[in-house]
Order: structure tokens, then C-alpha cells, then sequence
């Protein structure tokens, strides 16, 4: 299923896909052939059944330093294909429907994260980080305010007046600082961040894939309506489609054998369902 990409390198362990951005000789900045090769290798990992979550990481000293404005000028200049990605790709690979329908995405921040190299682990569902990583809204010392939705997403987040600091001062801060804010849950020594990162993900893995999607998308609409009635409503609504799965009736006789649930084993899976229409 999965190509070769030229900006992300792709590991498999077990069900997690690790993805490291793969351009470190330019810290990793996101170039219009990355928002190209990023939606593809989401689109094809959310076809696969054998996938549970993604961890994203940067190749080198970096995570990603953010958008690489070099291309900005090769697209002035007529560069079609350049400009053609930008224009295509970039305003929807890290579009709100894409990340929330997407498998779970866990970042390990292993260096730098400055502008939309920050901005997109927004949309991940949650953040680790190396005691060497950074982490910068630099927008506003460029002249430029925040993007990918950040300016939403920063306040639910960390909280108004710590995103407003971030936004306004374009200020670095380092991993304990990103861990007081809220932007990350873990801080890990740069040997351990990538083995800590795989085991977490594997966890979330390990259970069902159409629970998690669920739960994300539940979340996410929970925080965008404004009708506690439409939230409670939402909730029953799930539990009780939840309690009838194939998933839970597995789980429930997991329990009672004293076993780990087989949620994703194909052939063992195949028997609940015949057991559960006769």
C-alpha cells in the first residue's frame, strides 16, 4: 500500500507506522512535495486495517522547522510544479475533517518546532517531547499571523492567556515550559522519546480502530457545538451503538476467559459475529 516518500521516512512496529519528517539538511521544513506525500501516507494508512496509530517525529536535530520559504520564491519566479503543490496541498493536508478522521496521531517533538512545524501537532491528539526539543509561534516576528487553524486550536489548548504570550511574543520556549503550558503530556531523555512514543501508540492500537475514531470524533464536535443537549444526546447515542458492538462482546469475553481482547484478529473476530447472529 504504502509508496516510497521522498519527504517522510516510514517504519513499521507492529500496528504503529512511525513517520519521520525526512528533509534534515533543511530542519525538516515543509516543502509543497511534503503536503503532497503527508496526505497520501494518511490516506493510505487509514485504509489499513493492520495500522492502529502513527507516530510523527523529525529526522536530525529537528522536528520541522516550520514552512520552507525558499519555495515561496521558486513559485514567484514560474515554477509550476512548486506552485501547483502549494496551491493544491497545502491548505488541506492538516484540514480539521483530515486529522479528526484520521487514525491517532501521537507527535515525539524531538528538536525544533517553529511555526506550522509547531502548529500542525495541534491537530495530533496528543504531544511528547525531548528534553532538547523547542517550540515557537514565531508568526508574529515575521509579520505573519498563525495558521493551520492554530489561533482556535491554541486556546483550547494551553489556555487564552498563555496562547495569546505565545502568539504575541513569537517567543522560543523550551520542553519544561512546554509542559507547564500544556502543549505536551511527557518529556523524555532524545534516546528514550521514539521507543516511549511507539510503546504509547501501540497501547492505543491494541484497541478498536472504529472505537477511537469515535471517541476523536466525538470530542471534536463536543467542543464545537454550543448545545449541551446535542452533547448529551451525542453520548447516549454512542454508549448504547457501543454496547452492541462486536468490539465490546469480544472485550466482555475476554474478561470472562482471563485473555487479552483478539480485536484484531481477523479470523477470531469473524466467530463473534457468527456467534452473535445466531
Amino acid at each position: 500500500i504504502f509508496m516510497n516518500y521522498e519527504t517522510i521516512s516510514i517504519e513499521r512496529h507492529d500496528r504503529v507506522l512511525l513517520a519521520s519528517w525526512n528533509r534534515p539538511e533543511k530542519l525538516n521544513a515543509f516543502n509543497g512535495l511534503f503536503f503532497k506525500e503527508w496526505i497520501e501516507l494518511l490516506d493510505a494508512v487509514n485504509k489499513d486495517n493492520t495500522i492502529g496509530a502513527i507516530v510523527c517525529t523529525g529526522k536530525g536535530k529537528a522536528f520541522s522547522s516550520g514552512a520552507d520559504v525558499g519555495e515561496f520564491a521558486s513559485a514567484s519566479k514560474g515554477n509550476k510544479t512548486v506552485k501547483e503543490y502549494w496551491e493544491k496541498y497545502q491548505p488541506v493536508a492538516f484540514e480539521a475533517k483530515r486529522m479528526i478522521s484520521s487514525k491517532p496521531i501521537i507527535g515525539a517533538i524531538n528538536g525544533l518546532a517553529l511555526g506550522a512545524g509547531l502548529t500542525c501537532t495541534f491537530w495530533f491528539d496528543f504531544n511528547l517531547a525531548s528534553t532538547e526539543a523547542k517550540f515557537s509561534m514565531r508568526f508574529s516576528k515575521l509579520g505573519l499571523t498563525p495558521e493551520l487553524d492554530s489561533s482556535w486550536l491554541l486556546p483550547k489548548l494551553i489556555g487564552l492567556q498563555k496562547a495569546k504570550e505565545m502568539m504575541l511574543t513569537g517567543k522560543i520556549y523550551n520542553a519544561n515550559e512546554a509542559l507547564e503550558f500544556g502543549l505536551i503530556t511527557k518529556i523524555y531523555e532524545p534516546h528514550e522519546l521514539i521507543d516511549e512514543a511507539i510503546k504509547t501508540a501501540q497501547s492505543i492500537a491494541d484497541n478498536p480502530s472504529n472505537t477511537l475514531h469515535t471517541i476523536k470524533e466525538m470530542v471534536f464536535e463536543d467542543m464545537t457545538t454550543t448545545s449541551f443537549t446535542e452533547i448529551a444526546q451525542r453520548s447516549i447515542d454512542n454508549f448504547a451503538y457501543a454496547r452492541k458492538s462486536d468490539e465490546h462482546r469480544e472485550a466482555l469475553l475476554a474478561l470472562q476467559e482471563k485473555r487479552k481482547p483478539k480485536f484484531h484478529d481477523v479470523e477470531h473476530m469473524k466467530k463473534i459475529i457468527k456467534k452473535k447472529k445466531k
